[in-house]
């Protein structure tokens, strides 16, 4: 028994020796094992997630530690930032550059909410659309000032001219139903005595309008951010997004809008009413009429170089006549001053910006070629249209009967001017409107593919958020001192 124990106590005793042994090789061995692992780490790449700024900003700013400095604005930004600044300056330009007409009595509340989604959809998709209407609204308007001051109602203003094309006067006469009028019919009413001249002034008309000041103030700051936004990232070298681009050409054309709707006002809901002692056959002499009494003046529908309609022989039948209110849609023609070289400037500009991301890098070649494409099919079909339309329009007009003539037969000029004197005096409005045959064979397939050319762009826009450089995410951090959603 004595030589068993002193044996099990040896053997105790080496076994003991013997892990503490691999217990100090262990110790002794843990810092070359972590640095081979950390020279492993740094030749495969780090951990994205431990490179992430949310990470470090997570481990730096936990519950337990108090930061006693100034901490700065980080210099960078995400996906969820290009969106939300691009949509929301889109969605603020749209709304607030909306000047709709004044709507029927009997509309009701989901009408013209439901009328006003539809041509801010419009502002967004082809706001090219909305600044065509808003510059012959403007002419119209420009005209009506000429005409009441020429008969010496030197108070009539471009602000009391837009708010009666906008169905902002009802005409009652002794008999039949109220109906709305435009400038145009205003005019001959008061210069031919039937109504009165209705003196309403520039800031009680203005006192209608629903848009106030805070509205303006915020839409113009968010404009000016994006603007500056993408000038800076330009200069700077930093990479622009396609939804940056495509937001910055609808502010831009929404801008020009806005500068032809400058005194047009916003959101009014009630005309004022005019009232007659005469009866409608004693102003119209019973003529016909299709939208209103007054047609034979000036028709309050879309003009007929615009409108396919009767061209295709296809009946304009309106829902209830006379109608109740102006139609949105309305484009008037006759244009006055140098509006149309204006449109075609505006026009030219808002799809020049798209040909600006030529050099942008894309997800994949095709794209990028796609996009080159359908950019320049942009810029060239809305050149070649207003080469078409002035073509059609002189030829309506006779103009290109007078070149000739001052070239070659100046004899012949002041006869040819003569008659087209009468025919304009003789000639029934529409037809001297109606589209010229090869206009409309011309440019609608050039609309066709104007509009797939735009639909592509729109949706590289959002397809390219997937894919886009690194320096995309990088921030101006200069342009934060800008006030902006």
């Amino acid at each position: 028994m004595r030589s068993i124990v002193p044996t099990a106590r040896y053997h105790g005793t080496q076994r003991a020796r013997k892990w503490q042994t691999q217990l100090l090789l262990g110790l002794s061995l843990f810092p070359i094992i972590c640095q081979s692992q950390e020279t492993k780490s740094n030749a495969t790449g780090p951990d994205p997630s431990t490179c992430a700024p949310d990470a470090n900003l997570q481990s730096t700013f936990s519950s337990s530690t108090r930061i006693r400095h100034w901490v700065n604005q980080p210099d960078y930004r995400g996906t969820f930032d290009i969106l939300w600044t691009s949509i929301v300056t889109i969605f603020i330009s749209t709304y607030s550059m909306l000047c709709l007409n004044v709507p029927a009595p009997k509309d009701s509340f989901s009408t013209r909410f439901r009328r006003r989604l539809l041509w801010m959809a419009l502002g967004i998709l082809g706001p090219e659309f909305p600044l065509t209407y808003a510059a012959g609204q403007w002419s119209r308007a420009k005209q009506s000032v000429v005409s009441f001051k020429a008969y010496n109602y030197k108070d009539w203003h471009m602000r009391q001219a837009f708010f009666a094309d906008m169905g902002g006067f009802v005409f009652h006469a002794r008999d039949g139903e109220p109906f709305p009028i435009n400038a145009t019919q205003l005019h001959w009413l008061v210069v031919n005595k039937f109504v009165e001249y209705p003196a309403i002034t520039r800031k009680e008309i203005w006192d209608k309008s629903k848009q106030d000041t805070f509205t303006k103030v915020v839409t113009a700051f968010q404009i000016s951010y994006l603007i500056i936004q993408c000038i800076a990232r330009a200069i700077q070298g930093l990479a622009i997004t396609t939804l940056e681009l495509n937001a910055l050409a609808i502010v831009v054309c929404s801008l020009m809008t806005s500068c032809f709707w400058l005194h047009k006002p916003a959101d009014v809901q009630t005309p004022i009413h005019i009232h007659s002692s005469h009866s409608l056959a004693e102003i119209t002499l019973n003529r016909d009429w299709s939208l209103t009494p007054l047609d034979f003046i000036d028709e309050n529908g879309p003009g007929y170089s615009v409108n396919v309609q009767p061209f295709m022989k296809m009946p304009v039948i309106p829902p209830e006549r006379p109608i109740q209110r102006i139609p949105n849609d309305r484009f008037p023609t006759n244009p006055y001053g140098i509006q149309e070289y204006f449109l075609c400037f505006a026009t030219l500009l808002f799809t020049a910006i798209h040909v600006a991301g030529w050099s942008f890098e894309f997800p994949s070649r095709i794209e990028r070629l796609l996009w080159h494409i359908c950019s320049l099919l942009l810029f060239g079909i809305t050149a070649a249209f207003w080469i078409f339309e002035t073509a059609a329009s002189w030829t309506r007009l006779g103009r290109w009967r007078t070149i000739y003539l001052f070239v070659f037969n100046r004899k012949a000029l002041a006869e040819h001017k003569i008659h087209l004197a009468r025919r304009s005096a003789t000639m029934k409005r529409k037809s001297e409107q109606l589209p010229v045959p090869w206009e409309f064979a011309t440019i609608t397939p050039l609309a066709i593919i104007y509009g797939v050319a735009r639909f592509y762009l729109i949706a590289e826009a959002f397809a390219e958020l997937r894919n886009v450089p690194g320096t995309a995410y990088l921030n101006v951090q200069w342009t934060d001192f800008i006030p902006h959603i």
